[in-house]
């Protein structure tokens, strides 16, 4: 994963680059605002799976800086306001936005994100944008992300939730911005080519937040960088909870499953990781996540092999070897 990161370091800084210039604002307020904000993007999975992509179709080009810049400032947005609904106190070791600024602030900073996304999007030359619609797929998608949180929050402590309605959830909150960033990598490819970078950008957004859910039971918060107690007191349905109940005898599932939905406080949580973990939940939903890795990896054969599908598939490994 380092030797993928370096070799695109210089398009990085570019994604980078842009996301600073669409941020800017003539108003010194508000742009002292977002320079306090500091480095407020995530791990930069969105634009890495762009560039890759891009890479085995010819290069990466200006087109795809901009992609990849306005997909990790969707995904942006969407941190600001999940730490506000999560009442977090830190992520990546820094204070918060609605912490620091409030909470009125915070919301209009992820408003503001989510309007510079499509606003770089928007300015594309048509050339780009005539066939694969870029602008229409970016607003669609960011429309399921907001969906698939709300249905999340509905959801809560919900005993009723099984396998299918968790994939669903984490298919709209998580899943469909990567195979948006694999398809924006794939813009200049054929209707094949793009299909299949979706769905290898989709596998590797399921993998990746199934491993999310596991880190709240075995993560290390230091290297992880924000509280892993979130979900499990707000009685999220996450894939290590099923796979705990599912193992537990048929006649204690009910009350195993109110028991892990139902907790509130840390005594409370320090014991539903200890049950998923002793019930080997989590061992059982890394084990899917490996298989969603390996069935997305399969999809890699439509792109050219070399070098950059090469770093594509250890992008995907990574996914689901990492522990933060």
């Amino acid at each position: 994963m380092i030797d993928t990161l370096a070799a695109l370091r210089p398009h990085l800084a570019a994604v980078e680059a842009v996301m600073a210039e669409a941020l800017a604002s003539d108003e010194p307020r508000v742009t002292g605002l977002i320079a306090d904000l500091g480095r407020f993007h995530g791990k930069m999975l969105r634009p890495t799976l762009v560039l890759l992509v891009a890479e085995c179709l010819g290069g990466v080009r200006p087109v795809h800086h901009r992609l990849g810049a306005a997909l990790e400032l969707i995904h942006a947005a969407t941190l600001i306001h999940d730490d506000l609904i999560d009442d977090a106190e830190q992520r990546r070791g820094a204070t918060v936005a609605h912490l620091r600024f409030g909470n009125t602030t915070a919301i209009l900073l992820g408003d503001y994100f989510y309007t510079r996304a499509f606003a770089l999007v928007a300015r594309l030359d048509e050339s780009y944008d005539r066939e694969v619609r870029l602008l229409d797929r970016l607003t669609a998608t960011t429309n399921v992300i907001c969906a698939g949180e709300l249905h999340q929050q509905i959801a809560a402590r919900d005993a009723t939730v099984d396998e299918a309605e968790y994939r669903r959830i984490i298919d709209a909150k998580t899943a469909v911005l990567t195979a948006l960033a694999a398809e924006f990598g794939a813009a200049t490819g054929t209707t094949i080519q793009r299909e299949a970078a979706a769905q290898f950008g989709r596998g590797c957004g399921i993998a990746f937040q199934i491993v999310d859910d596991c880190l709240e039971f075995n993560g290390d918060p230091e290297k992880v960088g924000k509280s892993l107690s979130t979900d499990l007191e707000r009685g999220r349905v996450t894939l290590p909870i099923l796979r705990a109940v599912a193992a537990a005898p048929p006649a204690e599932q009910a009350a195993v499953s109110r028991r892990l939905l139902s907790v509130t406080d840390a005594s409370g949580v320090a014991a539903a990781r200890a049950e998923v973990l002793a019930r080997g939940g989590v061992a059982s939903a890394l084990a899917t996540a490996r298989n969603e890795i390996a069935e997305a990896k399969r999809h890699l054969a439509a792109l050219p092999a070399g070098a950059a599908r090469d770093r594509l598939e250890n992008l995907a490994d990574f996914i689901v070897a990492r522990d933060f």
